[in-house]
């Protein structure tokens, strides 16, 4: 019961989220011009009348024609959404599994080697990728291929989407900080369970230390980690805008962006810029994967804080 309010009280959570974007979305845009001797004045024209049509229109062209609406480019946004959305599970979903593969493989790194010279490729490698902004890294890369490309040394198309290894750096760079973001989870569970009796006693009967860590601690660890899947996908959807926009990557991260239309200059009586029906329609997906996310994060912490408490009874 108690599982069940939670995900009921996540889903009214962000359904109301929803219902605010769709309210902020419809907000009146227009604007007004007036001269005055020599200046030109221009200001925002907001009314509740107009806002309640708004509101009344956007309901009736929802529930007539079963869509969210048009786009400024008069495509029906579901689907940009499926168009966009594909594009970026590409590199989401390939992400996410490289991030846990490298993340648990480099943890273990981490925790094996904490002493001696190869330390230096272990806990500090991690810091440094925690520690290091993702657009930094994203320019110093790009720029590096940029030299090797001005001697001729390789030819490759490192921005859009047009060519099949367009997914690959986005990828990477996608999975960069979540990788060391594991790294940090699976090393400190690896330690937390170095104190356990059973890992002491494999020790003193001369097991060695490999298969103690890959057989038996490692294993026992997965629970902790599993814990930690709400953080390490957000992580990944808030780089998935600042990878997308750095490589020229069309997927939600840059649609949204240019949805939003932000200008430093507007003609005299122009709306305020921005495109309701896509806005609304990619928020909604952003909204569901977040939900669903959520959901899933409640599931595992419930059934393994449930199973961890009957293991300690």
């Amino acid at each position: 019961m108690a599982l069940f309010t939670k995900l009921l009280m996540n889903l009214i959570f962000w359904f109301s989220i929803a219902v605010i974007i769709v309210l902020a979305a419809l907000i009146p845009r227009e604007t007004t011009f007036e001269r005055i001797g020599t200046i030109d004045h221009m200001a925002w024209d907001f009314s509740w009348k107009a806002y309640g049509e708004n509101i009344v229109n956007y309901y009736r062209d929802v529930k007539e024609n079963k869509s969210l609406g048009t786009t400024q480019f008069k495509i029906p946004v579901e689907t940009e959404l499926q168009h966009y959305g594909l594009r970026s599970l590409k590199i989401m979903i390939p992400a996410f599994f490289l991030s846990i593969i490298l993340g648990i493989l480099k943890g273990v790194y981490d925790y094996t080697y904490q002493k001696g010279p190869l330390k230096i490729f272990g806990t500090f490698t991690t810091w440094l990728g925690q520690s290091i902004p993702d657009f930094f890294i994203i320019f110093s890369v790009q720029t590096f291929f940029f030299f090797l490309m001005t001697q001729g040394l390789i030819k490759i198309d490192m921005y859009g989407d047009e060519q099949w290894y367009n997914v690959i750096m986005p990828i990477l760079f996608l999975s960069m900080y979540p990788v060391s973001l594991i790294a940090k989870y699976t090393a400190e569970a690896l330690e937390e369970e170095a104190q356990k009796d059973y890992i002491r006693t494999a020790l003193s009967k001369g097991v060695p230390r490999r298969i103690i860590i890959w057989r038996h601690a490692l294993r026992n660890c997965y629970p902790k980690l599993l814990l930690h899947f709400m953080p390490v996908v957000m992580t990944l959807l808030s780089a998935m805008l600042v990878v997308e926009f750095l490589t020229m990557y069309r997927g939600i991260g840059t649609r949204l962006l240019s949805i939003l239309a932000i200008q430093t200059k507007m003609l005299p009586g122009q709306p305020l810029p921005i495109d309701p029906g896509a806005f609304i329609g990619f928020s909604f997906l952003i909204l569901f994967v977040l939900l669903i996310v959520q959901w899933i994060d409640s599931i595992l912490t419930h059934f393994l804080t449930k199973h961890k408490e009957e293991a300690a009874s």
